[in-house]
């Protein structure tokens, strides 16, 4: 449907790797943080919540409530864990399903993402380091602790590529559009709407007459040029636009077919407005003055045509 931009999957991953392009480190890693949100209510969406007596936790639609925190570390572990070990020969990756949770939870709601006393765990992030985990200074590891620094950058293209590497596998029989952000561009509804209005715009100079149609041409994409009363007249017949534009040169001259168009809209640009014959198109004219005010005349045109 015409105006309907939503952003699919696809889109915000190709949004993490711009925001990488761009250097805007801290929307890189926002979003790619969210990646197994998605992939994890696909890949498991019979994970839901229960209350302590076993039943089904339910919202406010009725349905199962996910359990987002056990699909989220479930398809990390599944489908992620391999694109973040340090070589394909370790055992583990660096950082599991759980980690990147905490991680998760921490820099979207706290905008932290870098120590957690409660689990032990310290997460430092940083740049620039030529490798997925960043070495740390001795000074910075403590006992007991288990300190993890992440290279943004790279964090954010591994994730990039698990979670394509899984919509590949799996998007023929999962259905991805449901977790679509619904997005509606307003500008191209309105196009829509107003793309069957004809506006015949009459007017002696060639070149002024395309630039008025290419001040109008998000309004309306039919729109008609003449550059006499009579080719008006001919090319149209007996059939009427939704609204007349006509520049004052072409008054003076015969066959003017707004005049005997007696119910559509005629909007005059003229340069003498004073000398108009107001009367005789009483309720159908709009005169605009030259130097002519493109705002006003895109507000008088969508008075019309709207």
């Amino acid at each position: 449907m015409q105006g309907d931009v939503s952003f699919t999957f696809l889109d915000r991953i190709e949004e993490v790797e711009l925001n990488i392009v761009d250097r805007r480190w801290q929307s890189a890693l926002a979003l790619a943080l969210t990646l197994p949100d998605i992939c994890g209510g696909i890949a498991f969406p019979e994970i839901v919540k229960h209350y302590r007596d076993g039943r089904v936790m339910l919202d406010r639609q009725k349905n199962p409530t996910r359990d987002v925190g056990t699909q989220y570390i479930r398809w990390f572990d599944e489908y992620a864990g391999d694109y973040f070990k340090l070589s394909q020969s370790d055992e583990k990756p660096y950082i599991c399903g759980e980690r990147c949770w905490q991680l998760r939870c921490e820099y979207l709601h706290q905008n932290k993402g870098f120590l957690n006393d409660e689990n032990n765990i310290r997460f430092h992030l940083g740049l620039n380091c030529g490798m997925s985990v960043c070495q740390l200074e001795s000074m910075n590891i403590q006992e007991n602790g288990n300190d993890i620094r992440i290279d943004i950058e790279q964090f954010c293209l591994r994730m990039c590529k698990a979670a394509k590497s899984y919509y590949d596998k799996v998007h023929l029989e999962k259905d991805f559009s449901l977790y679509n952000t619904p997005v509606l561009d307003f500008i191209q509804v309105t196009q829509k709407k107003k793309a069957a209005s004809i506006i015949a715009l009459v007017c002696g100079s060639e070149r002024y007459a395309k630039g008025l149609k290419e001040t109008l041409q998000f309004i309306s994409d039919q729109i008609m040029l003449f550059y006499t009363p009579e080719s008006a007249k001919t090319r149209l017949g007996r059939h009427k636009p939704d609204l007349w534009i006509v520049t004052e040169d072409m008054t003076s001259q015969p066959n003017q077919p707004w005049r005997a168009d007696r119910t559509t809209p005629v909007i005059l640009i003229t340069g003498n407005p004073d000398a108009v014959e107001i009367k005789k198109n009483s309720g159908k004219l709009t005169v605009l003055s030259m130097p002519l005010s493109i705002v006003d005349l895109r507000k008088t045109v969508e008075i019309y045509v709207s």
